[in-house]
């Protein structure tokens, strides 16, 4: 395994201030600096979000209507034009023309 200097040195510096006895002191008025670090970054240049209520552009509602239908038509496929569900339809509706058809097919 491969040792990382700054990492094991990291970790004696939070070990080694974990378990000191002295206490931690900081100096006054630091929030104040801290804070006006970040008032002198400004405010970061991003685009606003997209509302829901904008219409979409290009291609976008083609294809959205485009992948339902081939969801809707593949699901029905999957459902209804299965061989047992023909097989189960088909017996249904006539139980004895479809046994005996299916007993000629055999013979």
């Amino acid at each position: 395994m491969k040792l990382n200097n700054t990492v094991n040195r990291i970790e004696r510096a939070l070990w080694n201030a974990g378990n000191s006895s002295e206490p931690f002191a900081v100096e006054s008025g630091w929030q104040d600096r801290v804070m006006a670090s970040i008032r002198r970054i400004g405010p970061l240049k991003a685009k606003p979000p997209v509302k829901a209520s904008e219409p979409a552009t290009g291609w976008s509602w083609a294809a959205a209507v485009a992948a339902c239908l081939a969801i809707v038509i593949g699901w029905y496929a999957f459902n209804d034009l299965n061989a047992d569900t023909v097989l189960v339809g088909l017996f249904f509706d006539d139980p004895a023309g479809w046994t005996d058809n299916m007993m000629l097919v055999e013979m």
